[in-house]
């Protein structure tokens, strides 16, 4: 009897407790509705379409509910007890979040510039780091210094198996205020190609070369890809050539069958597939199997640009990381000779190719990504196409247009706000003000908020 009367108090007082005001947010209680009323002086709500002045974003939590006219000081419906801010950017130039579609959040050029310097080729990547605990405070700061730049979405081409899913978590939790990151992990990258980080002495270790997606022959690649997909990755990213940062040539580096495998797996698993590609032949390869993305791209041809019209493939054009490259300082780099030769971002832009925002950031300073719009005005985007790159058509790319991408009804609430007007001088983009990531304000007046959110209990 004496048992059971234990049993049930601690029933009763395990109720009473569950019943108790948490806190903020904690279990047991409902935060009330924050209201934002976002003033903008001038609002390009979609990119294409023409701005409109004097309008109120109306957002309550995350979410947009509703584009005004006009400046409105109050919210009619909400519920009593709810929080009201006004945001006065009413001398501000509002737009959506940015996305840039290729960036290493786990590192900066110096890892590469001496080996590129020496044409050092061997694949254990030194300087990147040497843990992922490291890789992962790395990718802390440089994924809050592309918020600040106004980068409210991210994708991650490139890591390793801990570091940028370690944050991408974090973030998703709302431990911390950062971008909202696509992960792809590790490259898939065959042995010795770009991309392949297996360390020399454990080139024929098999768990080694998994752990670090290198891959030899469509069964290999297949299992890479279903590896990557298990540690939590949103996308596929393969090295189908050599590259720049690895003195590994321009040339094709994978078979046919194994882009095919790499493709394939990762649409059986519900993930898109980018494509690092330089080489005519492996863009065209890469289109065949159904590639999404085409990363680079510099030496694409009419017949390339052709098809990848008519298969819907996205040019993802990282003119950032060629011209010029930051991790040679030589005159005259290859790169830029190269660029310059083939135009081939020009001739996409004039065929009418999907093209999306990407930088390569990480190959270069991490937030100063802004400057790739000055590059695709300056070979021949207009300012309205190139902010449209990083906002509409990267938002399709990644598949969350329903979610981002326009500042609309029932879309999260990702904005940004410069002084100047970047359709008229594109390179306001480089000095963004402000900055909200899904109703919260990462950034005002210049200067960002606190990036860490600590539970209740630690109050």
């Amino acid at each position: 009897m004496r048992a059971l009367s234990l049993s049930v108090l601690l029933c009763l007082l395990s109720a009473a407790v569950l019943a108790q005001p948490a806190g903020r947010g904690g279990p047991g209680q409902t935060p009330p509705d924050h209201y934002v009323l976002v003033h903008a002086g001038t609002l390009l709500a979609i990119p294409g379409v023409r701005p409109q002045t004097k309008m109120t974003v109306v957002i309550r939590n995350d979410r947009i509910t509703a584009i005004e006219n006009g400046y409105l000081t109050a919210v009619s419906d909400a519920a009593p007890g709810s929080v009201l801010q006004v945001v006065d950017l009413s001398d501000r130039f509002v737009l959506p979040g940015l996305m840039d579609a290729h960036v290493h959040l786990w590192h900066e050029p110096a890892f590469s510039r001496h080996r590129a310097e020496r044409g050092d080729r061997h694949p254990s990547w030194p300087g990147v780091p040497a843990t992922g605990a490291e890789g992962a405070v790395n990718a802390m700061v440089f994924a809050r210094r592309n918020l600040a730049a106004g980068f409210t979405t991210l994708r991650d081409l490139g890591s390793d198996d801990q570091s940028v899913f370690a944050v991408r978590n974090a973030i998703d939790a709302g431990r911390m205020i950062g971008p909202r990151i696509l992960v792809a992990g590790s490259a898939v990258a065959v042995t010795g190609g770009h991309g392949d980080s297996t360390p020399m002495d454990r080139t024929g270790d098999d768990m080694t070369r998994l752990v670090n997606a290198t891959c030899d022959g469509p069964t290999e690649c297949r299992k890479a890809v279903r590896y990557q997909y298990k540690l939590g990755a949103d996308v596929i990213k393969f090295t189908s050539t050599g590259g720049f940062g690895s003195n590994t040539g321009l040339e094709p580096q994978l078979f046919p069958d194994e882009i095919q495998a790499v493709v394939a797996t990762a649409h059986l698993v519900g993930l898109k597939a980018a494509a690092h590609a330089y080489s005519p032949i492996a863009i065209k390869d890469a289109v065949r199997a159904g590639v999404d993305s085409i990363e680079h791209g510099f030496l694409l041809d009419d017949e390339g640009i052709a098809m990848m019209k008519k298969a819907g493939t996205f040019l993802v054009p990282t003119l950032s990381a060629s011209y010029p490259p930051p991790i040679f300082r030589i005159p005259d780099p290859p790169s830029v000779r190269l660029r310059n030769e083939y135009r081939a971002f020009e001739r996409a832009y004039a065929a009418g190719l999907k093209i999306a925002f990407g930088t390569d950031a990480g190959t270069f300073t991490h937030g100063t990504n802004a400057k790739e719009f000055e590059l695709m005005v300056g070979f021949g985007m207009t300012p309205m196409d190139a902010i449209r790159s990083a906002t509409v058509m990267t938002a399709e790319l990644f598949g969350i247009s329903a979610e981002a991408g326009t500042l609309e009804a029932g879309k999260l609430a990702d904005l940004v706000a410069v002084k100047g007007n970047p359709l008229e001088n594109i390179a306001v983009l480089g000095k963004i003000d402000f900055v909200m990531k899904s109703g919260r304000i990462a950034k005002q007046d210049g200067r960002m908020t606190e990036p860490f959110s600590y539970p209740a209990f630690l109050e």
